[in-house]
């Protein structure tokens, strides 16, 4: 009888989504990569977000801001972090005008907004009008730039502990959750 060595851990580790492997074998493209950083979400330890986007814009140096593209009845859009190896592409980005850009923006509707933290707390973002990410290192977008954009989120890791929160629910005692968001985002 023959043994078979079975690594049942190797596909788990592995950070790649169906898009990066349907990318696997086509021509290679230059894009650019633009990490975006929030403040409050990286405070509040959000791991991912669940947004219903209406607009999305961009805001130069001078703090001008440029809309990229509307979203009508638009359904929510899951953003997660660059350990999960997500990420949202973007061809719009490049119609913007030439200039430095530091910021994205992307509002949202008043219903089906969601962020999940780190320890698997779910918690409604209806709230929020809009989320601003800094991109880390700017973008510039000058004459013949690259046909998409890249978009990855610098949000926190899952803890391995929210997988047991369903059964330590069970045995503790019920409480109602602190509200995180108190007005992290937005304004």
């Amino acid at each position: 009888m023959k043994k078979t060595i079975f690594y049942p851990t190797i596909w788990s580790t592995v950070p790649y989504t169906p898009s990066v492997m349907a990318d696997w074998y086509s021509a290679p493209q230059k894009g650019a990569e633009l990490i975006l950083k929030n403040e409050a979400a990286k405070s509040l330890k959000v791991s991912e977000m669940i947004l219903n986007i209406t607009k999305f814009s961009a805001i130069d140096e001078q703090g001008n801001e440029h809309f990229i593209i509307d979203f009508p009845g638009q359904n929510p859009v899951t953003l997660k972090g660059i350990p999960s190896g997500s990420f949202l592409r973007s061809r719009s980005v490049v119609s913007l005008p030439e200039g430095d850009y530091t910021k994205l923006r992307f509002y949202v509707a008043g219903w089906g907004n969601r962020f999940t933290y780190q320890d698997g707390v779910e918690e409604s973002a209806n709230q929020v009008p809009y989320i601003d990410f800094t991109i880390d290192g700017g973008f510039c977008v000058e004459e013949g730039n690259t046909p998409e954009v890249k978009l990855w989120f610098d949000f926190a890791p899952f803890q391995w502990r929210r997988h047991f929160k369903p059964l330590t629910d069970l045995f503790m005692r019920s409480r109602s959750p602190q509200p995180r968001l108190a007005n992290s985002f937005g304004n």
